[in-house]
């Protein structure tokens, strides 16, 4: 069986906090070849659209249709937007995403003797989409409590 949801817990900050990361499994559309790929997605209940990087979405044959303009925590942001093909609960929905450029270097792990101020780890769009507002609107109600139960 499939797994459908995980709860994974993220120590953020100093002051020892945890918080919840919702993951799903779900599936996007490839446009090259034609088939449905399984990807990990974030669940990001502030978000108002879906996030796919640009690597991944160039990857998959999404082309950016329109400019956006956004605001971030503390500075405008103009992304391309996108319509992503996306099945969860082997129901498709057509999602409207931004496409987002990672710097090539945080694709990756640091080095041992790399000097820099990024995590160690890759950056989590490496393999993931997020999941935002977007998407949760068009799950039906039951869908939407299962998936938010994990931040009860």
């Amino acid at each position: 069986m499939q797994r459908q949801r995980l709860e994974l817990h993220v120590r953020l900050g100093t002051r020892g906090r945890i918080h919840s990361v919702i993951l799903i499994d779900i599936k996007v559309y490839d446009n090259i070849t034609k088939l449905y790929e399984v990807f990990e997605a974030i669940v990001d209940t502030g978000a108002t659209f879906c996030v796919m990087a640009e690597h991944v979405a160039r990857k998959m044959g999404y082309r950016p249709q329109e400019r956006i303009h956004l605001w971030q925590v503390n500075s405008p942001l103009t992304l391309s937007k996108s319509i992503l093909k996306i099945k969860y609960e082997e129901r498709e929905h057509h999602i409207e995403a931004v496409i987002v450029d990672i710097r090539k270097d945080y694709l990756r792990s640091a080095t041992p003797n790399e000097k820099c101020k990024r995590p160690i780890t890759p950056h989590p769009l490496t393999s993931r989409i997020i999941l935002g507002k977007t998407f949760l609107d068009k799950l039906t109600e039951t869908q939407r409590k299962q998936i938010l139960t994990y931040l009860a």
